[in-house]
């Protein structure tokens, strides 16, 4: 779903409600839709209210941009090339960068304290082929960093209420579903309620791909306080995704699953942890803590946070400035 406020920043809509309650008694206003006059009614109401130091008890929150995906990017040079690209964890550039090393090691090989053969270890034999200060082989060094890509986010609105919509409400929505045929920009996909679902055939992968995407997510209906979307997602009739109350892991497995994982695992269960409430990412330092807590626990840190009090939430307690962020 479309609508206008997408296009407002959060103090773009602000100074447009203070408009409208600020017109709300001239004349100008008595010729405007009921619905219309009476939002307008309860901005002049808020206005009044405000000035005189009393304030309703919020009824929604500005959410945060979401961060992007972060990918590692590994240049490697040596005098003939110079080449980059992306890896989806630092393992897995380190093991690339490692393979390049141990193929030109006759380069390294019996000098000094270096073997004659390299090590298994990818970190070990990355270090020992271009020395502590990285230039151990003349003309040849490399690169590993963190860069995040992703379309640009935007802030969002969500209801501090959530009530999921009735039978009959969800009925309409879902009658009022859109299909969006392919083009030079995208693949063909189908919107209702604002979330979009894409599903295509990926040659460069070789598989069937269906993806979900949540930005544009109804605020009236179906995102929750913590900037969630209640999601089910089912292959034939195996349910592979379920976040909702009934389903979602219990902690005590949860934990059990983190410390069966290796760092890769790990991480992939803990961002879908956060997804389905059950753990919070830091706003300073992006740590994964259990729901229960409330400060940090990355050494360093400590920053404290309210803990969720429902097993669905992760949000933080609404302050006089709203602005909460969004899961990754």
């Amino acid at each position: 779903m479309t609508v206008l406020a997408e296009r407002f920043r959060p103090s773009d809509i602000e100074s447009l409600v203070r408009i409208a309650g600020a017109l709300a008694p001239s004349l100008a206003a008595a010729e405007l839709p009921p619905q219309y006059r009476d939002l307008a009614q309860r901005a002049h109401a808020e206005i009044v209210a405000e000035a005189a130091g009393g304030r309703s008890p919020a009824v929604s929150a500005i959410l945060g941009p979401r961060p992007g995906q972060q990918v590692w990017m590994l240049r490697i040079w040596t005098r003939h090339e110079d080449t980059t690209a992306p890896y989806a964890t630092e393992r897995a550039a380190l093991a690339e960068l490692a393979t390049h090393v141990r193929g030109s090691w006759a380069n390294v090989g019996g000098q000094g304290d270096v073997p004659d053969e390299p090590p298994a270890d990818d970190a070990e034999a990355v270090d020992l082929y271009y020395g502590p200060d990285g230039d151990a082989v003349p003309d040849q060094g490399f690169e590993l960093y963190c860069e995040e890509i992703g379309r640009a986010q935007r802030s969002r609105i969500a209801p501090l209420n959530f009530v999921f919509p009735d039978a009959v409400t969800a009925e309409g929505l879902n009658r009022a579903a859109v299909f969006y045929p392919a083009d030079d920009q995208g693949p063909s996909c189908i919107e209702v309620a604002g979330v979009l679902v894409f599903g295509y055939l990926d040659a460069e992968d070789g598989v069937v791909r269906v993806s979900v995407h949540l930005d544009s997510a109804d605020p009236e209906h179906v995102v929750r306080p913590d900037g969630t979307v209640p999601l089910r997602v089912v292959v034939e009739d195996t349910v592979i995704l379920d976040d909702s109350n009934h389903h979602a892991p219990h902690p005590p497995v949860l934990e059990q699953l983190l410390a069966a994982a290796d760092p890769e695992q790990r991480a992939v269960i803990s961002s879908v942890a956060v997804s389905a409430g059950l753990m919070w990412s830091c706003p300073s330092c992006r740590w994964y803590n259990p729901r229960a807590t409330e400060q940090c626990e990355r050494p360093g840190c400590g920053r404290k946070v309210k803990a969720a009090i429902s097993p669905r939430a992760a949000a933080l307690d609404p302050a006089p400035v709203r602005a909460l962020e969004g899961p990754r």
